[in-house]
């Protein structure tokens, strides 16, 4: 009797582990390299200096990262994110802003873009490949450039990809962004001046 109870539960168990693996839920995950450039722990934090004025920055990740995988009603599969507010240090003032490294606008079948986006400065990078377009997206930032190496003041940043952005008419972003360390330099042209800020120090936690 003992035998075909223990052969029971035994049963029992598998066929739960079996039912939980076929009906666990699809999902578009974020890639490792999308994490290698853009997800970092709290703690982390980023000093930029403008070329021209020297006026100093500070980006810091002062707040817990969260995590998040669901769905959009009626949307499926589900979608995963890691949010966090970051500190933006400027010569007189402070501002916190809402960060997303997510897949939650994602195309079903690429199971992509991975996007980082904010609501101030919209989305700052993506895992398209060079020059590759998305049908759903209009307003993303065009991945122009890999380099492997990337000079700025004496420094050589490793695997370096290069965004660009029309913001809006006769203005400009680039961005540049080197594999775990992050945001490395930004360029803003806006009519005939252009605005260099420059990675100087940092410290990243992943």
């Amino acid at each position: 009797m003992k035998k075909i109870t223990y052969i029971f539960i035994i049963t029992a168990l598998l066929l739960g582990m079996l039912l939980h693996a076929c009906f666990k839920p699809e999902g578009i995950l974020i890639d490792k390299e999308s994490k290698d450039y853009c997800l970092f722990a709290e703690g982390s934090y980023w000093i930029y200096q403008d070329s021209a004025t020297h006026i100093i920055d500070s980006v810091v990740i002062d707040k817990p990262i969260s995590y998040s995988f669901g769905s959009e009603p009626k949307r499926d599969p589900y979608r995963e994110t890691y949010s966090t507010h970051i500190s933006f240090y400027s010569q007189d003032s402070v501002s916190s802003i809402l960060f997303d490294l997510t897949t939650g606008e994602a195309d079903s079948d690429l199971k992509k873009p991975c996007l980082l986006r904010s609501y101030f400065f919209a989305t700052m990078y993506h895992n398209g490949e060079v020059f590759e377009k998305f049908p759903n997206f209009k307003s993303l930032p065009v991945l122009v450039k890999k380099e492997d190496s990337y000079l700025i003041n004496g420094i050589t940043y490793l695997n370096v990809k290069i965004f660009e952005e029309n913001m809006r008419v006769g203005k400009k972003r680039i961005c540049y962004w080197a594999k775990n360390i992050g945001l490395i330099r930004t360029e803003i042209y806006k009519n005939d001046s252009v605005i260099v800020k420059n990675l100087i120090r940092y410290n990243v936690k992943q």
